[in-house]
């Protein structure tokens, strides 16, 4: 916080002379806040200051030169924070190896007959729905989501090449114009060769229309 007009705490004794002063230093204290400040950055003033919960959160601080035509000093520091990664686990549905003959078994045994008399629309559609949900869960496994690829063997060059020769051929399914269509061929061949297909397998496929 810069420009903090209680210029009247000492900081390292914890002390004020003041009455405002006084009260924001007793509700720093009651906080628990310590304050990483401890120089003058303003004449003999501390009126800018970095407050932390803890204080092996910030450190390296240090007052250097005014920035510009500011009348205050510049206050360096160092933030020792680590952001926490997302380890939530992700699972998706191996919907290939789902148990169907079971699910189509245990779909077969419910009345929907009755389950579904005199129910409105809405009604039938959440049964049916809470129904789905249930051999999902009950016959199709679970799987957990990886990272994905990001594709490091191609180069940001092909990358781009690849999507040019897509808008290209996005171009001639609209148009259906003959001379698109040679245009892209032309512009296949020459990729082909920049990116020496013979080389890279993973790149030829991506390059198939």
């Amino acid at each position: 916080m810069g420009d903090f007009t209680h210029g009247h705490i000492q900081w390292t004794s914890l002390q004020s002379t003041g009455r405002e002063d006084q009260e924001f230093l007793n509700l720093v204290q009651d906080s628990f806040l310590s304050q990483h400040v401890l120089e003058a950055a303003r004449g003999e003033n501390v009126l800018d200051i970095v407050l932390s919960s803890q204080k092996e959160f910030v450190d390296n601080v240090k007052i250097c030169e005014p920035l510009g035509c500011s009348d205050h000093n510049q206050i360096h520091f160092i933030i020792k924070v680590k952001g926490e990664r997302n380890r939530k686990i992700r699972y998706r549905n191996k919907f290939h190896k789902g148990r169907y003959k079971d699910m189509r078994e245990y779909l077969a045994k419910i009345d929907w007959n009755n389950t579904l008399k005199n129910k409105t629309a809405t009604e039938c559609w959440n049964i049916l729905k809470s129904e789905i949900d249930c051999v999902v869960d009950k016959f199709v496994p679970l799987k957990k989501q990886g990272k994905r690829s990001k594709k490091k063997h191609l180069s940001k060059k092909a990358i781009i090449k690849i999507k040019y020769k897509q808008m290209m051929w996005k171009t001639y399914r609209h148009t259906g114009s003959e001379e698109d269509l040679a245009f892209i061929k032309k512009h296949l061949i020459k990729l082909q060769l920049k990116l020496e297909i013979q080389r890279e397998p993973t790149n030829k496929k991506l390059l198939l229309i």
